[in-house]
């Protein structure tokens, strides 16, 4: 896994423009998509993951929930996002099969990521590194420890927080496999150009 994974700016747009400029987003080429909601409508959640999905297939792209290990199943996701206080990575794994893709949010914690590859977690994700409007009191993460898991763990790194075009460089350069993006992108003028110039600095061809 290496390349751009996107999160769904849920709290700022409703459905019809969130699929809308997703499309442009999965259009200019990235690896994976992640639905992101924090809302209590099973409903509404239910039918944009869906959607998504569909998009996502359209354009040979990876989508996975975030948190919600049930929706992942009920959708046909291709795995699930584990942030603290989640279930488990086993108890995913359990309720996903073998194939899913199980992500763990370690935010600035080497420990966590370690525990989540000896639970057999596939990607661990770190962050915020720089400050973010997306989420708040965030922890925040120094790039040493991007270097750190990869000498010491054999999984993909994501990292995520205030990521631009303009900052990536870096977290690149220490070893990140994943740029995880929202704002950057589903903020742009331009989210089609915005995602192909991330591309274009992380080298891959999209």
């Amino acid at each position: 896994m290496k390349g751009l994974y996107v999160i769904t700016d849920c709290a700022r747009l409703p459905t019809d423009p969130l699929l809308s400029i997703t499309e442009q987003i999965l259009r200019a080429g990235i690896t994976a998509l992640q639905y992101r909601d924090k809302s209590a409508d099973p409903v509404k959640r239910t039918r944009e993951a869906l959607a998504l999905h569909t998009l996502c297939r359209d354009y040979d792209c990876l989508f996975i929930i975030n948190d919600d290990v049930q929706l992942a199943r009920d959708t046909g996701s291709d795995g699930v996002h584990l942030g603290q206080g989640d279930c488990s990575c086993k108890a995913a794994r359990e309720a996903l099969g073998t194939g899913a893709i199980i992500g763990v949010s370690c935010y600035n914690s080497l420990a966590r990521a370690q525990a989540a590859a000896q639970q057999g977690a596939d990607y661990i994700a770190f962050g915020s590194f720089y400050p973010t409007s997306s989420k708040h009191n965030t922890a925040r993460a120094e790039t040493g420890i991007i270097e750190q898991a990869k000498a010491g763990l054999s999984l993909p790194v994501a990292v995520i927080g205030g990521i631009t075009p303009a900052n990536c460089t870096t977290l690149l350069k220490h070893g990140a496999d994943l740029l995880a993006v929202i704002s950057s992108v589903y903020q742009a003028e331009d989210p089609y150009s915005t995602v192909k110039k991330f591309n274009q600095i992380i080298g891959v061809a999209k």
